[in-house]
């Protein structure tokens, strides 16, 4: 087993600064990823999507984004391993750990920093007839490019924030726009239902239920629709179909330690730190107890930062706790 300082577990916003600034404090530290790219979140949701509520970055493509926050965790050549799903966290003698990757003992460690956002998410399912047969042939459940879309018509399903999201990113390429809704009620912000509902390329059908996905052996040609209104059916012909309706969020917990957790987060101190110690958690998983969680990148950058100067600290007790203003440096 290879032996190193610090295992960070993520490659997504948080995980990739946590990888930089191992690399500002002199960590020797290797950086695990389950996915096989880095990006997390940001990548497989919404790589297409701008962001704007990051310091000095008025807007930008969520993928450009991306590949700049790798860019940088890679300046000081610290090690990012991807398809490396941690399956479990093993604690031994001398305060260390080890780290078991897909099934396999393959680190020790003397601290670990989870920085898994929502941990493992997978789309919720509409559960319905040709719903498998078109994964990926005209049935979506993000959005990776949005030239596949020009000129096609679409169905979007769901009434919440991603859904109208969704349908302003795709709608300037499409010939046409339905978003579906099972109910009379939207979740998604007002202002993004006012917008669309101005579309007039856009049409919102509600109280309405996908019943069957249908169309060639290639792709998806139309959606069979039930209206809970009337209690008829139609059929609906389009080019594709985006399911927005949410995902399934599991932590990945661990089975050989018992972290405190708090709801749906890993709870941790105002030090980043876990009820273990050695390990400490960082961006989306974490959240400090009776504490609003404000799921931004620049928060779990901000968390990053200080989980790492602390990990800094339980790592080399005699080190400074700030590391110094990286303007100083010349990198």
């Amino acid at each position: 087993m290879e032996d190193t300082d610090l295992i960070i577990i993520g490659a997504g916003p948080t995980g990739m600064f946590a990888t930089f600034c191992a690399g500002l404090r002199e960590i020797n530290s290797i950086t695990l990823e389950s996915l096989d790219t880095y990006g997390g979140q940001m990548l497989e949701l919404y790589p297409e999507k701008d962001v704007y509520d990051v310091q000095a970055v008025p807007k930008t493509r969520a993928k450009e984004l991306s590949d700049s926050m790798y860019k940088q965790s890679a300046i000081f050549k610290k090690r990012t391993e991807f398809n490396s799903k941690v399956t479990d966290i093993i604690p031994i003698e001398n305060k260390k750990f080890v780290i078991e990757v897909n099934g396999e003992k393959k680190y020790t460690a003397r601290s670990i920093l989870i920085c898994g956002g929502v941990g493992d998410f997978h789309p919720n399912r509409l559960n319905v007839e040709g719903e498998d047969k078109y994964n990926g042939k005209g049935l979506y459940y993000s959005i990776k490019s949005v030239d596949e879309f020009k000129d096609k018509t679409i169905a979007i399903i769901g009434g919440g924030d991603s859904a109208f999201d969704y349908q302003m990113l795709l709608s300037p390429v499409c010939k046409k726009t339905y978003i579906i809704q099972h109910n009379n009620t939207f979740k998604a912000a007002e202002s993004s239902v006012d917008a669309v509902k101005r579309d007039s390329r856009a049409e919102i059908v509600m109280n309405t239920d996908v019943k069957k996905i249908e169309g060639d052996e290639n792709t998806v040609k139309s959606l069979e629709l039930f209206d809970n209104s009337s209690k008829t059916t139609k059929t609906l012909n389009v080019d594709a179909v985006v399911i927005a309706i949410g995902y399934k969020v599991n932590p990945s917990l661990f089975k050989s330690i018992n972290l405190e957790t708090d709801k749906r987060y890993i709870k941790v101190d105002h030090n980043y730190k876990t009820s273990i110690d050695g390990i400490y958690a960082a961006g989306d998983i974490a959240n400090v107890s009776d504490e609003p969680k404000f799921a931004l990148i620049a928060v779990g950058g901000a968390e990053a930062y200080i989980a790492i100067n602390n990990i800094k600290k339980y790592l080399s007790p005699n080190a400074s706790l700030f590391g110094g203003h990286s303007s100083s440096l010349n990198l």
